[in-house]
């Protein structure tokens, strides 16, 4: 009686989950009608759940209150991630990213974490007045546990299958839609599954060279000395005066605007939106492409677990030494260890900054500033410097700044004014720091070059709902998706040159493009890079924008091909043989 109890209660629980997977009462009834199969296989991973904690328990009330209790807590978190971010909870931010999360608990809040509250309380008031006199046989615990094994075994390496002969789909290409269809537990299901990375078709060292094609010598070094490069990556950095309705008094960002009249600009597309910091950095290190990895995998955590190729070890073979500094702690996004393998030669984190002090939460600008310079003074040759600050990471509380100096008029609310606010605030003191970086090295006689530019736009659902830049963060379209994905990019030289604009491109481009302007020879991946920017600036998960500008979901049937060429050599570095650099020789 006690098993088919539990059983009822996880089918009903993991049906009232999907109140937390943004459907009202109503929505919830029209799902059940449409989706039987997928409800089915929802209430299934409830029950399994439920028997597991049972087996191991052998007390029902006790095991329901936990199980509930996990459901509440996933269906909590995915509902705040999606109002956060406009993305749903994937499996790996539950194993890869527990130290990251505590970025988004201040935005956690809303009915969601009532009913976690709730079920919280219930445990404990259940478990002190009604603990269960008897406990399940161990016979029928061990059953128990052998069912769920088996099931599990059965079940979840096959999953997609089993949707498929039901008449489902796993819509891994539009992850928003993919859980509104198949439902919270299912959609986690299908994700962890589909984290497998299958190689290419066809994939060997043939396809590999044929990809590569011909060798082209994209640079010429240059005779005099080795410049020094550094490139900034700015935590959430974008241009606000984009935002329609919102009239700036005061320019936000006067240093930004005055050098991109004066020097290198244009616009980079990064593969995230809202967060996802680490992605971003993947990309403009490696080359690669998030488009070609499965939605929300975070590569420095999953995949880079030996030495590869970057601009760190191309720089590094020209003599450089090789530096990354981070205004933030050493683990973060697992950096301590995937620098290594990127060829940093040194990696300064906020452990070894003891003068370390905070603007508002996080750690200042100005403080990466100081370090950049502070290991410019120190370099013992030639230098390249990857660094990336802190300060203007979300959220964007009310009065996160004692004091806000950058006036603005608009028609927002407001919440969602003082959200911009706060937001504006950090904008501009990034912008404070590009210029005392352009004023101390403007001094400097040898050459310099910066490059600035953001790792992401802002999480902002307040200011972007009332702006009418985007209607559905899970749902945007071409257009809004064009416009969440760009952020200013700035390449600063204290060498003549002349004012350009840089264009559009991804942020996988801005490594051809940097070796290119500092005449560092690079590879042939990164040459064949410079092919692809050409045809196909912008290449980022769901949006692609050809040479002339056009939008669309995918490329055009003429340039497919290049497409899966560059697949195919992407997934030789990060999970093949390595073929690339057998070619370099």
């Amino acid at each position: 009686m006690r098993v088919g109890a539990v059983a009822l209660v996880a089918i009903v629980a993991s049906v009232a989950l999907e109140l937390l997977n943004g459907r009202t009462i109503s929505a919830l009834g029209t799902w059940l009608g449409a989706f039987p199969a997928q409800a089915l296989f929802n209430a299934l991973f409830g029950v399994l759940l439920a028997f597991g904690v049972l087996a191991l328990t052998g007390r029902a009330v006790v095991s329901l209150l936990i199980a509930s209790g996990v459901l509440a807590l996933l269906g909590a978190v995915h509902s705040t991630k999606v109002a956060a971010l406009g993305k749903p909870l994937f499996p790996w931010d539950v194993v890869l990213q527990y130290r990251e999360a505590f970025a988004l608990v201040p935005q956690m809040r809303g009915a969601g974490w009532l009913l976690v509250a709730a079920v919280l309380v219930a445990f404990g008031l259940v478990a002190a007045v009604r603990w269960e006199r008897t406990a399940l046989s161990w016979k029928l615990r061990a059953g128990l546990l052998g069912l769920v094994a088996l099931s599990c075994w059965a079940i979840f390496p096959r999953v997609n299958q089993a949707l498929s002969r039901v008449g489902g789909t796993n819509i891994f290409w539009e992850q928003a839609s993919n859980y509104r269809v198949n439902g919270l537990l299912l959609g986690l299901a299908l994700n962890a599954n589909s984290a497998i990375v299958r190689a290419p078709a066809g994939y060997d060292s043939k396809t590999v060279k044929a990809a590569l094609g011909k060798p082209v010598v994209v640079v010429t070094p240059p005779s005099g000395d080795h410049p020094t490069v550094i490139v900034v990556m700015s935590e959430s950095f974008f241009d606000p005066t984009r935002l329609p309705l919102v009239k700036f008094v005061d320019d936000p960002l006067p240093n930004l605007h005055r050098l991109q009249q004066e020097h290198l600009s244009g616009t980079l597309f990064p593969p995230v939106f809202g967060g996802g910091t680490a992605n971003t950095e993947f990309e403009v290190l490696t080359g690669h492409s998030m488009r070609f990895l499965p939605a929300g995998s975070v590569p420095y955590q999953q995949y880079l677990r030996r030495r590869h190729p970057s601009l760190a070890s191309l720089y590094a073979a020209q003599g450089y030494e090789t530096v990354a500094v981070h205004t933030y702690h050493r683990w973060f996004w697992e950096r301590e260890q995937v620098y290594g393998f990127l060829g940093f030669q040194r990696f300064v984190g906020l452990e070894d900054m003891p003068s370390a002090v905070l603007d508002g939460p996080w750690p200042s600008d100005a403080l990466l500033t100081s370090q950049l310079i502070e290991q410019f003074e120190a370099r013992k040759g030639p230098l390249f410097m990857f660094g990336v600050s802190m300060e203007a990471h979300g959220p964007y509380l009310p009065g996160r700044y004692a004091e806000e100096t950058v006036r603005f008029e608009s028609e927002l609310d407001e919440p969602a004014q003082r959200q911009l606010a706060a937001y504006v605030q950090s904008a501009n003191h990034a912008d404070r720091e590009l210029g005392a970086l352009v004023d101390y090295f403007s001094n400097v006689k040898t050459p310099v070059f910066i490059v600035f530019f953001g790792d992401h736009l802002p999480s902002l659902p307040l200011v972007l709902a009332q702006t009418g830049v985007i209607g559905n963060l899970d749902s945007p379209d071409l257009k809004q998706r064009d416009f969440l994905h760009q952020v200013p990019l700035l390449i600063w030289t204290n060498t003549p040159t002349a004012p350009k604009a840089l264009g559009s491109l991804s942020s996988s481009f801005l490594g051809p493009v940097l070796l290119e302007l500092t005449g560092t020879p690079g590879s042939r991946y990164t040459d064949f890079l410079s092919g692809v920017h050409r045809a196909l600036p912008v290449m980022v998960p769901g949006l692609v924008s050809d040479a002339e500008g056009v939008l669309s979901d995918e490329p055009p049937d003429a340039l497919q091909p290049l497409e899966q060429a560059w697949w195919t050599l992407e997934y030789d570095q990060l999970f093949g043989e390595q073929y690339v650099d057998r070619e370099e020789g």
